[in-house]
């Protein structure tokens, strides 16, 4: 069942964000009178097609793009009374604009479901300090457990969410300032004197390259829903048993059994649980699913245990877009920045994601959620957007850096030396397309 969700998922991701992108080529061509033959989803075997006026859309099976398909010249013959609505016969800076209204469409689309989520309001965990470790960046600044996190750099951070994004997005600027509130409601300025480079080994996580924990509430070891057939099951434990110590060391909220489970994968664990009145000691042995030790239970949730932790970020329409534009802004730049650190070897390309990462991702924010997989859809299309703007022939980047050339020397490149390059950038997206590939498979193992 998890496949099929997961490929739906990335079935519904790609042909979105693909539909979008497509559609902005196909929007500017049709402004300019340029004759469109086909407009495809996908590569591959036709799955699905209708004929509108002169064009036809198609759905495909291998959904992996997609592309307009103009008439012209370079691909076929043309008769004399359509030469003028032929994709070649334009000026260069109406093909420049109908190959840029794909990116730029993708980028829109960003803004526009960041526009939504922000309408719609997103819940938040405030960002209170848990604990400081010693001699990190927050120690040094004075920062204090029970201190709450109020903006960076003048920049408001209401959730955790939102610090770890705003962070992220500045973390360049020297010194951060950090300002906050204490447990004794005081407001107080921390500067940060970062050193190292958080995006070079993003995989560390913000707070232990900052070094503190995020404060969270604090739920109880009782058992809410046990499934059938798990490590639990097995075990004997039942819904309400409370977990009181595990391997003789005390238990005393949820997040205490979760580190013993996580420390101990297919390694037998005693229990001592509270069921009723009576203390029982049942053995527990983790099962290792997908790489991660599971049990197969959830907790129990008290009502309203969130009640003075959550916050609602939701902004009026207005301020809703200029907000949404604003922060895809900042992640093409975070983006553009991550991009410039492969290149030059000061991050890894382990960070590089492929079709089934995509789907992973698609799936899992589908489930938790309209908002989450909205802004994962925006994520993607800001990665699409960019991706495709990237010099390198063959993709709209390419396109657009011969039309820039085109424009300053008055003719267009030499076809010899654009079909040089266009073997230059298959190799590079092949490359890519590889090592995407080979990192999926290395998260899978």
């Amino acid at each position: 069942m998890g496949f099929f969700t997961a490929l739906l998922s990335f079935a519904l991701t790609i042909g979105i964000l693909v539909t979008v992108h497509e559609y902005g080529h196909y929007w500017v061509a049709k402004k300019f009178n340029v004759k469109i033959l086909r407009f495809s989803v996908g590569f591959g075997k036709v799955i699905k097609s209708f004929k509108r006026g002169e064009t036809e859309f198609t759905l495909c099976a291998i959904p992996l793009g997609g592309y307009v398909k103009m008439l012209d010249e370079n691909e076929a013959n043309v008769a004399d009374s359509e030469k003028h609505r032929a994709f070649n016969r334009q000026s260069v800076y109406k093909r420049f604009a109908i190959v840029l209204a794909g990116p730029v469409a993708n980028f829109l689309l960003a803004i526009l479901l960041y526009t939504l989520i922000f309408i719609i309001g997103v819940n938040g965990i405030k960002p209170i300090v848990g604990s400081v470790t010693d001699s990190g960046f927050f120690d040094q600044a004075g920062l204090q457990a029970g201190d709450e996190l109020l903006s960076i750099n003048n920049a408001l951070t209401p959730s955790i969410s939102e610090f770890s994004n705003q962070f992220i997005q500045t973390n360049d600027a020297q010194p951060l300032i950090i300002q906050a509130r204490s447990k004794l409601s005081n407001l107080k300025t921390s500067t940060l004197n970062l050193k190292g480079d958080f995006l070079a080994n993003p995989e560390q996580g913000l707070d232990q390259y900052l070094g503190f924990k995020f404060s969270t509430p604090k739920l109880p070891a009782i058992i809410d829903q046990v499934m059938v057939d798990s490590a639990a099951s097995k075990a004997g434990l039942r819904s309400q048993d409370e977990v009181l110590s595990a391997n003789d060391q005390s238990i005393s909220t949820w997040q205490d059994f979760v580190i013993v489970i996580q420390a101990r994968p297919i390694k037998p664990i005693k229990l001592l649980i509270r069921r009723n009145t009576k203390n029982l000691t049942l053995t527990l042995t983790p099962e290792l699913i997908n790489n991660s030790p599971k049990v197969g239970v959830s907790v129990v949730m008290p009502q309203d245990y969130l009640k003075d932790w959550q916050v609602l970020i939701q902004k009026e329409p207005i301020d809703a877009f200029l907000s949404a534009g604003s922060k895809v802004y900042r992640l093409t730049l975070l983006n553009l920045k991550m991009i410039k650190k492969m290149i030059i070897g000061e991050a890894s390309i382990d960070q590089i994601s492929g079709p089934v990462s995509i789907a992973n991702y698609a799936q899992k924010s589908a489930e938790i959620g309209l908002i989450p997989f909205l802004s994962f859809l925006a994520l993607i299309s800001i990665g699409l957007g960019l991706l495709n703007l990237l010099p390198i022939p063959l993709l709209d980047g390419g396109h657009l850096f011969f039309y820039t050339i085109e424009i300053i020397k008055g003719s267009p490149v030499n076809e010899s030396i654009q079909q040089v390059f266009a073997k230059f950038g298959l190799f590079v997206i092949l490359s890519l397309t590889f090592v995407a590939l080979y990192n999926d498979l290395i998260r899978l193992l």
